[in-house]
C-alpha cells in the first residue's frame, strides 16, 4: 500500500451504478445513482448550478472547479487532525487515515455497490459526531457548450432523524438516501427548499460502519440501507480487493494506466440490460459516444471480464439510446434520453467501430446478428446526409462541441473509412465498399491542400476548395490513421500536418510546444497522448519519453488525467474528472489500436 503525493483531489469510489467521491478526511462529497427520469442524481454538500448561468463559460468553469475543494458530510472530530495519508487500496478503494494531536487516530474505507454505500470507519482516542451539508438534487450537468438546458428539478427536502437512521429525501425527483449505523441519534425533523447543515452527536465507539442506501423514495431508500447493513462490510472489502487484485494479475503497476482501467469500470452504470458509459461521475455524469468508445476500448483490451461490460453497452448504444431520425445525439443521459440533439459525424460512427471491436475479439455472431439491422439504418441514415457533389459527409460541429468552419471534418472522414473497413471484416455493410473506395480516393483530393510553403491534410473543407487549417487535441483519429491502415506514417502531407500541429502556426490549438483546443485553450493530456502515438510512429525515442513524462506531470496524484493543464504549473485548468484522457493513455499502453 502506498500513499499518493501532491495536491489532494478528492478520491473517487464505485460500483453497480453509485458512484462518488471522498474529500481529505474522508467524508463524502457526492454520492450518485442512476435515476429513470433525470439521468443521474446526486447528494452532495455542493450548492446547485445557477440556472441563469447555464451560458456563462466563466461561472460554469468556476462552479466545476468548486467541487474539488468541497468538504463533505459524515464523521468529523473534534480533536486537531496533524497528519493526514490516502491510498487507493489495489489502485481502486479509497482509504484514508487521520492521526490527531491527542494521539489518537481514525482510518475510514469506502465502498459501493447497487444498494448505496459503505464507509467502514475504525477509531482509536477521538470522539466523533456526524456532521455535513446535504442537498439531494439532480446532479447539475454543467457544460462549456450547452446544448440545451434539462429542466432542474425544485431543491425540496424532507430530512428527518430518528435513533438510528437519517432519512433524506427530495420527493420532487424523486429520490433517498437513508443513512443507518449510527445509534442514540437526537430526533429532529427538517423541511427545506435550500442546502441544509446538520450536525448529529454519537454515542462513543471504535468501529462504526456508515451504510447510506439509495431509492426513489425514504421507504425504498431504508430497505437498501438495512440490505447494506446485513452484509458483513470486512468480507465485502475483502472480496472487493480480491476482485481487483485478480485484475491486476498481468497489468502494470502505473497509476495512469490503472486510473484508465478502474474509472472506466466505476462509470458503466447498469440501465436494465443495458451499460451507459458516462464521462466522468462529478461534472458531466452523461454519455458521450466518443468518450465511451475510447473506455470501452481500452476495457476491452484489458481483461476478458470487461467483455461483458463491453456487450453491455453495446446494447445501451444500439437499443436503448434514443435516436431523431436515426441519429445519434451529440450526448445523453445515462437513461438512454437525448441531452443534445447537435449531429456529429463521430458520433454516428464510434459505436459501429466498438460493435466491429469487441465481434472481432469475442466472436460474438450472436449479438453482430441481433444489432445488424441498427447498423444498416444507421449506415442508410449517412447516405441520405452524403453530398451529391463532393461525396464528403458533412457534420454539424467539432468532435470538441464546437462550431465548424466548414461541413466536412478530416478526422471524422478517416473514422468513417476505418468503420467501412472494419465491418466488411465481419460481412456487415457489404454495399458500402464502393463508398469506402471512393472515399479513400476523395480524402487527398478534397483535405490536402497548401498552407504556407507546405501541404497539410486540412482539418475541415466545404469541399469546394476552400480549407481551414487546425489540429485539435480531440482528433485522435488522424493520429491514429497509420496505426488504422488508412495513411502511412511516411505520407509527407500526414508527417507535416503532424509538424504544423505542435507548432504556433496551429492557431488555437498548440501551447508551449503542446497540443490542445479551442474548446479549452491550455495543453490537453489527449494532446500529449496523440505525441506519444507520432513519437512511436516515426521511432522518436527521445519524443516518447518526453510526451510521457508530459503526461505523468499532468496526472492528478490518483493518477487522473484533467482535460486541460498549464503547460508551465501542470496545474488543472479544467475537469478534474474526465474519464476519455486516461482511457486513451490506456488503449495505447495495451496496444487497443494496432489490429
Amino acid at each position: 500500500m502506498k500513499p499518493l503525493q501532491g495536491t489532494y483531489k478528492p478520491l473517487d469510489f464505485g460500483g453497480e451504478g453509485v458512484t462518488g467521491s471522498v474529500d481529505a478526511d474522508g467524508r463524502i462529497i457526492a454520492l450518485n445513482m442512476l435515476h429513470r427520469q433525470h439521468g443521474y442524481v446526486t447528494l452532495t454538500p455542493a450548492d446547485p448550478f445557477v440556472e441563469a448561468e447555464r451560458y456563462n463559460a466563466a461561472q460554469v468553469r468556476a462552479y466545476r472547479a468548486s467541487l474539488a475543494g468541497l468538504q463533505g458530510f459524515g464523521l468529523r472530530f473534534a480533536e486537531a487532525v496533524t497528519r493526514r495519508e490516502a491510498y487507493l487500496l489495489e489502485s481502486a478503494v479509497p482509504f484514508i487515515r487521520l492521526m490527531f494531536d491527542n494521539g489518537g487516530e481514525a482510518t475510514v474505507t469506502t465502498l459501493a455497490n447497487a444498494s448505496g454505500v459503505a464507509q467502514i470507519w475504525e477509531m482509536r482516542g477521538v470522539q466523533p459526531v456526524w456532521e455535513g451539508r446535504l442537498c439531494l438534487q439532480r446532479c447539475a450537468y454543467t457544460q462549456l457548450t450547452e446544448g440545451g438546458p434539462v429542466r432542474m428539478p425544485p431543491l425540496r427536502m424532507h430530512i428527518s432523524a430518528q435513533a438510528d437512521a437519517l432519512h433524506i429525501e427530495n420527493p420532487m425527483l424523486p429520490a433517498a438516501v437513508v443513512m443507518r449505523g449510527l445509534e442514540g441519534l437526537p430526533e429532529e425533523t427538517h423541511e427545506v427548499e435550500q442546502p441544509l447543515t446538520l450536525r448529529l452527536e454519537c454515542a462513543p465507539s471504535t468501529r462504526v460502519v456508515l451504510v447510506y442506501g439509495v431509492g426513489e423514495n425514504a421507504a425504498a431508500a431504508d430497505e437498501q440501507a438495512r440490505r447494506l447493513q446485513q452484509r458483513d462490510a470486512s468480507a465485502w472489502l475483502g472480496e472487493t480487493l480480491a476482485r481487483w487484485r485478480g485484475y491486476w494479475e498481468h497489468t502494470a503497476d502505473d497509476p495512469v494506466l490503472r486510473r484508465g482501467l478502474v474509472y472506466g469500470e466505476m462509470l458503466a452504470i447498469p440501465v436494465g440490460e443495458g451499460m451507459c458509459f458516462l464521462t466522468d461521475h462529478m461534472l458531466l455524469p452523461l454519455s458521450w459516444n466518443r468518450d465511451a468508445y475510447y473506455v470501452a476500448r481500452a476495457l476491452l483490451s484489458w481483461h476478458p471480464a470487461m467483455a461483458d461490460v463491453v456487450r453491455r453497452h453495446l446494447l445501451w448504444m444500439f437499443e436503448m439510446a434514443e435516436r431523431h431520425e436515426g441519429a445519434w445525439g451529440r450526448c445523453y443521459l445515462a437513461n438512454g434520453r437525448i441531452k443534445d440533439g447537435a449531429f456529429q459525424l463521430d458520433q454516428q460512427l464510434f459505436p459501429l467501430l466498438e460493435l466491429v471491436d469487441y465481434v472481432e475479439q469475442t466472436g460474438d455472431r450472436a449479438l453482430m446478428t441481433r444489432l445488424k439491422p441498427h447498423v444498416e439504418a444507421l449506415l442508410d441514415m449517412l447516405m441520405l446526409r452524403r453530398s451529391a457533389d463532393s461525396g464528403l459527409f458533412p457534420t454539424d460541429e467539432t468532435p470538441a462541441d464546437d462550431p465548424i468552419a466548414f461541413p466536412y471534418h478530416l478526422s471524422s472522414h478517416l473514422l468513417l473509412l476505418r468503420v467501412l473497413m472494419k465491418l466488411k471484416r465481419v460481412g456487415l455493410a457489404e454495399a458500402w465498399a464502393t463508398v469506402a473506395d471512393e472515399l479513400r480516393d476523395a480524402l487527398p483530393q478534397h483535405f490536402i491542400a497548401a498552407h504556407g510553403e507546405r501541404r497539410l491534410y486540412a482539418y475541415a473543407t466545404d469541399g469546394a476548395g476552400h480549407h481551414h487549417f487546425y489540429h485539435d487535441a480531440n482528433d485522435l483519429p488522424l493520429v491514429l490513421a497509420p496505426l488504422w491502415g488508412i495513411l502511412s506514417a511516411n505520407d509527407p502531407a500526414w508527417q507535416a500536418t503532424m509538424a504544423f500541429a505542435f507548432s504556433e502556426d496551429n492557431e488555437g490549438g498548440a501551447y508551449g510546444g503542446r497540443l490542445g483546443s479551442v474548446h479549452t485553450r491550455a495543453a490537453w493530456p489527449l494532446g500529449d497522448v496523440q505525441d506519444w502515438v507520432i513519437a512511436q510512429l516515426l521511432c522518436e525515442p527521445d519524443r516518447e519519453r518526453r510526451a510521457l513524462a508530459q503526461l505523468r506531470s499532468a496526472a492528478q496524484w490518483d493518477g487522473a488525467l484533467p482535460e486541460a493543464s498549464d503547460p508551465q504549473s501542470a496545474a488543472v485548468v479544467s475537469r478534474h474528472w474526465f474519464a476519455w484522457p486516461n482511457a486513451a493513455f490506456a488503449c495505447v499502453w495495451l496496444h487497443a489500436f494496432e489490429s
